[in-house]
């Protein structure tokens, strides 16, 4: 357990081709299972909530957060009918599971 008093985020960065992604989770351990194949773990079991976020440079995971767009998403993804379970599926199988610091991630920068 840290001694620090800031609580600390998950989230799955995706370096993509010309944008970067973010995931927010809450199960790291969920998270190991899923992208081990498990597929008996609800989505909902592991992300915070069902949105993609990028930063307003659009590369690296440092900076004010913001909802992607489905046309930036689709950028850099191609087309897509759901969110739920064909892009943010992908972001967890293929990302990096990072921490912040709340100070990095208050919900006004979001």
């Amino acid at each position: 357990m840290s001694n620090s008093n800031k609580p600390e985020q998950l989230y799955v960065f995706y370096k993509g081709n010309d944008k970067d992604f973010l995931v927010f989770i809450d199960r790291e351990d969920y998270l190991d299972k899923y992208v081990k194949g498990d597929t008996t773990i609800p989505l909902s079991y592991i992300v915070s909530n069902f949105e993609v976020y990028r930063t307003i440079t659009g590369r690296g995971s440092s900076g004010k957060l913001y909802v992607a767009s489905d046309a930036e998403i689709a950028e850099e993804f191609g087309d897509f009918k759901n969110l739920d379970s064909e892009i943010i599926p992908r972001i967890l199988k293929e990302g990096v599971v990072q921490k912040m610091t709340k100070r990095s991630f208050d919900q006004d920068d979001i």
